[in-house]
């Protein structure tokens, strides 16, 4: 494989609640508010939106003995990577990220969807019951918005804002666990259900057709999917540390066990997948039992469907949050909690 080159973008260091000091390096060179980066996207026009935070110095402090500290978030978007920063919102309330096919920003919290324009948020969808809760949502290639989370089944709204909503008592959805979902280049829904006793199933929808698949033979979690360049489904799993990843062809489901470009095992948890038009992008999760406390450090691994490579540029120490895949600048954006953005090209 080609060296891959990359180059920092930003600088982004989180503070830690034990010592409660904030570290004053800037996010940019690339001109972002705050100093740290919770949030990346990149709209139908290829502008680079961030949400950034640091600590609300204005807001009244907690007591000495809480850990909680307040903190100041931004919205703002950047035309390219050198372009001017414009921050839409200094007082940023929302979440992830999302944006439909006609280029309206989304974000949502527990009960609600929203449509960002500036600093206002319009109510497009709201859960009618409080006790659940929103986890996921997704756009199909018709812009209908898909959203759900255990125990809710699932939400579709469409482009005039109409809400179908199924669950068991009137679907094919074997489940109102509905864990994660994941929409292809063809248009077709997968979406993965487990409910509490364990039991696991995948919901394909395609054309409308509704196929449920058994996944009981599986023991662990699943924790992303994704459709590679020839349309297998991969499904990241974790706890243990084996068989953390399976293929599905459409038709027999396949083991495959992450490795480093000196063919090592690669234990830990497959924590995100992402896939470009090349290859699978894996990012490995292995937590160390320290003293009281959990530590975790992320690999990150491509797959061209025959041989595996560890991308040895991102830090072992680095704290991989998110992977966008950028298909205008052929690159993959890794978004990391404590080392910045890095830049990998495809």
């Amino acid at each position: 494989m080609k060296k891959i080159f990359f180059y920092l973008i930003a600088v982004a260091m989180i503070e830690y609640t034990s010592c409660n000091k904030e570290k004053k390096e800037p996010l940019l060179s690339y001109g972002l508010p705050g100093t740290s980066i919770s949030e990346m996207a990149i709209d139908n026009n290829h502008v680079f939106y961030f949400v950034t935070s640091e600590i609300n110095r204005e807001a009244e402090m907690t007591p000495p003995y809480s850990s909680f500290i307040p903190r100041r978030f931004y919205l703002s978007r950047k035309s390219g990577e050198t372009g001017k920063v414009e921050i839409l919102d200094d007082r940023y309330t929302g979440g992830k990220l999302c944006f439909d096919k006609n280029n309206h920003l989304l974000t949502f919290d527990s009960y609600a969807i929203y449509r960002i324009d500036g600093s206002l948020r319009h109510v497009i969808f709201e859960l009618p019951d409080k006790e659940s809760n929103l986890t996921f949502i997704a756009v199909d290639n018709d812009n209908n918005i898909w959203a759900g989370s255990f125990q809710t089944g699932l939400y579709k709204i469409d482009n005039q804002l109409n809400v179908t909503h199924y669950h068991e008592n009137n679907s094919e959805l074997p489940t109102n666990y509905v864990r994660d979902i994941h929409i292809d280049k063809n248009n077709d829904i997968w979406i993965v259900m487990e409910c509490i006793e364990g039991k696991k199933e995948l919901l394909r929808i395609s054309n409308g057709q509704w196929i449920v698949y058994d996944l009981n033979f599986l023991n662990q979690h699943i924790t992303s999917l994704v459709t590679d360049q020839k349309g297998n489904l991969w499904m990241g799993m974790g706890w243990e540390n084996k068989d953390q990843l399976i293929c599905f062809n459409g038709t027999s489901w396949e083991t495959v066990q992450p490795q480093n470009d000196k063919n090592d095992m690669i234990e830990g948890v497959a924590r995100f997948l992402r896939s470009d038009s090349h290859k699978l992008y894996v990012v490995m999760q292995k937590a160390t039992n320290m003293i009281g406390s959990f530590s975790y450090s992320h690999v990150l691994l491509t797959f061209n469907g025959v041989k595996w490579n560890r991308v040895y540029e991102i830090p072992e120490d680095a704290w991989i949050d998110d992977l966008i895949v950028d298909d205008y600048r052929q690159v993959v954006w890794v978004r990391t909690e404590n080392n910045g953005i890095f830049k990998i090209p495809f």
